[in-house]
């Protein structure tokens, strides 16, 4: 007669399988993530729709603004006034900025040099452009000089002319202006000096062929009678220099 098989053996003797520990799962890892964190992650995904809603909807406005402010702009036409109410109702944008030169070009025209030099310098405080804010800092220096601020004028000159920041054709006429002044208080070296920095700042420009002429014009003695500049469209800048019939502004 057999004997009976122990209990704990299997049917033919052998030690059974003990069951293998499972360890939780990911499935099991994330949903205990979510029960103990869920309020904090719908906070933050309820967060970040609001930071791409708002972007978007500023975007949206900025667009809009923007073709507002454009219509408004080419309403204004060629009038000063309106211009200038323009610019000063959006003082600090871009087209301020362009309206503020338009309206600064329009007083030098008219020989109203402390006008323009005011304006010029407002234009310079909203234009973004690089050539055209060059511009308008040099009509504020010119006219700083024809309204009869000579030292102010000048200084804004030397400012333009050794900035690398400006706009190359702004720093060379900048700079011929600068010998064409030295040039009237008859400074031969310095005239020399100075058109040799207009052709290393813009070699092919037309402010390099005019400060060749104005070297050109150089008495042989320097200490015969200034010579001025001898350009037709933009100042010479002498000392006592006001022409006589507007000329157009510089930089144009």
């Amino acid at each position: 007669m057999s004997q009976p098989l122990p209990t704990h053996l299997g049917p033919h003797g052998e030690k059974p399988v003990e069951p293998a520990v499972v360890e939780p799962g990911f499935e099991v890892a994330v949903q205990e993530f979510w029960a103990r964190n869920r309020n904090f992650v719908l906070l933050l995904c309820a967060a970040a729709l609001l930071v791409i809603a708002g972007r978007e909807g500023w975007q949206y406005f900025a667009h809009a603004r923007e073709k507002d402010l454009q219509a408004e702009y080419a309403k204004t036409g060629d009038s000063a006034d309106r211009l200038a109410k323009f610019a000063d109702e959006h003082s600090g944008h871009a087209l301020a900025g362009v309206a503020y030169l338009r309206v600064a070009d329009e007083k030098y025209s008219v020989a109203d040099y402390k006008s323009a030099a005011t304006t010029y310098q407002k234009a310079a405080g909203s234009l973004q452009n690089d050539a055209l804010l060059g511009r308008a800092k040099l009509g504020a220096a010119v006219s700083l000089l024809q309204g009869g601020d000579l030292a102010g004028g000048e200084a804004a000159l030397k400012a333009l002319s050794a900035d690398p920041a400006v706009f190359a054709s702004a720093r060379a006429e900048a700079t011929y202006h600068l010998a064409s002044l030295a040039a009237a208080a008859g400074q031969a070296d310095e005239v020399k000096k100075l058109t040799a920095q207009v052709s290393v700042i813009e070699a092919t420009g037309p402010w390099a062929q005019r400060a060749s002429l104005l070297v050109a014009s150089l008495p042989a003695d320097a200490a015969a009678k200034p010579v001025v500049g001898t350009t037709t469209d933009t100042p010479s800048l002498g000392i006592s220099f006001k022409p006589a019939t507007p000329e157009k502004p510089p930089g144009k």
